[in-house]
């Protein structure tokens, strides 16, 4: 699927170059381009061999926010092989080149998401076949399996990112039944605001609904961490 919308010029020349790598990867392979010059609400401007189900319009994902709170994009030109995962549950490798100005700003993201579940099932059978041969000669021998960690989630919608992003950083509580303390309700506004989560729209207001208080008490802790900051 080919779909472009309005982007900064100084991105549309990487344009061709997404056509060319979706062509060489193939269908299994997702190439994105994210634009970051005008917020992250609907930072996703190009996309093609879509796997994740995201639309041009998209908003960034968690882990865009963190590159961008965090500037790793100054230290670095690109990140290769992260585990990601789509809001259906699908798990992909990833690897994201970062498009710099002349000053070294952060202008947008080229991100190549590739679904490798035909290599790992046929990996995992050629596991299993060698299991089934080590344990018939030495049967006593346990091997521990050890999940990988996903570092990234791909979201629709800015509204999914937000609610999920409250969900994680309260441990999926119920707050509607589960009574927060200040110091509580502090702790994780000062762990959204180093990730960048309060750049997104509508993230105050989603805030206070969730802790049932005002927007203003919610402006007011994160003035309060900027002043203990600076």
């Amino acid at each position: 699927m080919n779909r472009m919308t309005i982007m900064d010029k100084r991105l549309q020349i990487y344009v061709p170059l997404l056509d060319f790598l979706s062509a060489i990867l193939g269908e299994d392979t997702e190439v994105v381009l994210q634009d970051l010059t005008k917020g992250f609400d609907h930072s996703l401007v190009y996309i093609r061999n879509n796997l994740s189900n995201r639309e041009v319009g998209a908003p960034a994902t968690d882990f865009v926010l963190d590159i961008v709170q965090s500037k790793l994009y100054k230290q670095t030109n690109f990140l290769v092989n992260y585990r990601t995962k789509t809001e259906s549950g699908r798990q992909l490798y990833s690897s994201s080149f970062f498009i710099k100005d002349k000053r070294d700003g952060l202008l947008g993201m080229i991100c190549i998401n590739a679904d490798k579940s035909k290599e790992m099932n046929l990996k995992y059978m050629l596991e299993s076949t060698l299991e089934i041969l080590n344990n018939s000669l030495t049967p006593s021998k346990e091997k521990i399996h050890e999940e990988e960690n996903i570092v990234e989630n791909f979201y629709a919608t800015a509204e999914s990112l937000i609610d999920d992003v409250i969900f994680r950083e309260t441990q999926g509580k119920d707050l509607s039944k589960t009574k927060l303390t200040k110091v509580e309700k502090v702790a994780i506004v000062q762990s959204l605001y180093t990730k960048g989560f309060f750049d997104l729209k509508e993230s105050v207001s989603k805030m206070a609904e969730a802790f049932g208080m005002s927007e203003v008490s919610i402006y007011k802790y994160i003035q309060d961490i900027k002043k203990k900051e600076s």
